[in-house]
């Protein structure tokens, strides 16, 4: 409402009232309002046009609905896992090694899981899918020779303690002799523990950044919350990493005593009966 508060006539008034006084110049509100709305819908336009659905798209622009198949691994995925493994880690020392890959596959493979693609090779024969030449034919004599790629995958073991150590990343040399494993007992995978030490979270390097890494991820968490053997996941990191894990889940519990690759790491713990310790003195 203009100036309704006036009781005098313009006449009467010192400083008589113009038309242009009493009309309320809404101008320069409506610019702004529309550069905000414009500003706001072009961000949206940016984001959608950068949403990892989007980047899958142009990944695998064969794709219509993407519908992966989510299981456990097994040894008969060895080498597509040595390969998504080797193709994921640029650094070497950063990669699990085939020996350590074949060691978890046997002795624990409920504890690891593929995410994986029906794919017809003619159509990805030039998008640098490392794990491509390694697929297995989804049918045998299927007409159109579609084979099951592996994307992405989790690998781990068990451990007795709250967070990964050295032990609980390595193996024991001869674990393929009964007498090799007794030996070894106290590093690698511990069938007793509460702790699921997540080795290797992989995605193939075209795919990165396309969502897929978040989607194994909850399935792998909603597998271990469900099957009520372990307390939680816990895994290492570098710090460019964090914030990635934190939106699974995972609370940043400081700087990690593990040398592996050269040290470096964060622990990180996704747990889903938080020892009050752990709340009370280490979670930032």
């Amino acid at each position: 409402m203009a100036r309704a508060e006036t009781a005098r006539s313009d006449e009467e008034s010192p400083c008589p009232i113009q038309e242009t006084d009493q009309a309320v110049d809404e101008s320069s509100d409506v610019d702004g309002d529309f550069a905000s709305l414009q500003k706001m819908l072009s961000q949206k336009r940016r984001a959608a046009k950068d949403s990892p659905e989007v980047r899958l798209q142009k990944a695998l622009p064969f794709l219509g609905a993407f519908a992966p198949n989510i299981r456990p691994l097994t040894i008969n995925d060895l080498e597509a896992c040595i390969a998504l493994e080797n193709a994921a880690f640029p650094n070497p020392e950063h990669r699990a090694s085939p020996q350590k890959i074949a060691y978890r596959l046997t002795v624990c493979p409920e504890l690891s899981l593929g995410l994986f693609l029906t794919i017809i090779p003619e159509r990805a024969a030039k998008l640098g899918l490392e794990t491509l030449p390694l697929a297995k034919p989804v049918e045998t004599g299927r007409a159109d020779g579609a084979v099951s790629v592996l994307l992405a995958h989790v690998i781990s073991t068990r451990c007795r303690g709250d967070i990964i150590t050295d032990a609980d990343m390595a193996y024991p040399e001869e674990w393929r002799s009964q007498a090799g494993r007794a030996a070894g007992q106290h590093v690698g995978h511990q069938e007793a523990g509460r702790t699921v030490g997540l080795h290797s979270l992989a995605v193939l390097p075209r795919l990165q950044r396309c969502g897929i890494g978040q989607t194994i991820m909850k399935a792998y968490l909603d597998q271990m919350k469900s099957c009520g053997l372990v307390d939680r996941v816990a895994l290492i990191c570098q710090d460019h990493l964090m914030l990635y894990y934190q939106r699974s889940g995972f609370k940043h519990l400081g700087e990690s005593k593990a040398q592996f690759g050269g040290g470096g790491w964060h622990d990180m713990v996704n747990s889903f009966s938080l020892p009050l310790s752990l709340v009370c003195g280490r979670v930032r």
